[in-house]
């Protein structure tokens, strides 16, 4: 049976989470730090951790990356976790950012399947992270494997995920649009007609898809609405 906790940490993250990387440590963790193509922390094979502190999260949002990092993880992991790491009312004090704006894109990762776990500092974080660990490897003896970034074989692969990035499609819903419709072109330019032949989408799925495809893009200081 397995007696010590293992958790695998970026090489990137590393450099700029000594805090964290010394607690685990501290906590008798063996701490293996390499470089990752998804994710901050690797917990099991099954459980991977993006952190954010609040004030990265809210400059990611504005960068417009967040949601890809976060569900590029989602693709390779089955649970992933994003870690908000710090005081929330802090984003108060960026006048250009609307905090229904940042519980948006909190509901909008929720909705989509994303655990969304909050800590108080660096320290905290670093135990939340262990007591994750130690249940999956020794609670549930899960093994701690650093899984490889899907590469997309085929074209149809590739379709299948353009199609799943809009919202509330995902996977499934994305390839039933794809037997009824053909192509991603044929079914973007019929995409209103999606909940009247693809059972699950509804006319609010369409609303929330048209504002993606319809919604002029605007300069990189402005937030995403969710």
């Amino acid at each position: 049976m397995r007696k010590t906790v293992e958790i695998i940490v970026d090489s990137r993250e590393a450099v700029f989470a000594r805090e964290i990387v010394d607690t685990l440590k501290s906590l008798k963790a063996r701490v293996e730090i390499k470089k990752l193509e998804v994710g901050d922390y690797v917990l099991s094979e099954d459980v991977a951790v993006e952190r954010k502190t609040v004030v990265d999260f809210v400059e990611t949002l504005t960068r417009r990356n967040l949601f890809e990092q976060v569900y590029a993880l989602k693709e390779v992991y089955e649970r992933p976790i994003l870690v908000l790491e710090g005081y929330l009312g802090i984003i108060k004090k960026f006048s250009k950012i609307n905090v229904n704006s940042v519980l948006g894109a909190l509901a909008a990762l929720a909705r989509n399947g994303i655990s969304v776990i909050p800590t108080l500092d660096a320290k905290s974080t670093a135990s939340l992270l262990y007591f994750i660990a130690r249940q999956e490897q020794i609670g549930e003896a899960h093994q701690v494997t650093v899984r490889p970034v899907k590469k997309f074989a085929t074209i149809q692969e590739q379709q299948i995920f353009f199609l799943a990035g809009l919202p509330l499609i995902g996977r499934s819903k994305a390839i039933s649009v794809l037997k009824k419709f053909g192509t991603p072109l044929n079914a973007l330019n019929n995409y209103r007609l999606w909940s009247k032949r693809v059972s699950g989408i509804g006319e609010n799925t369409i609303k929330r898809i048209e504002q993606v495809l319809t919604t002029r893009f605007e300069d990189e200081e402005e937030i995403i609405e969710f």
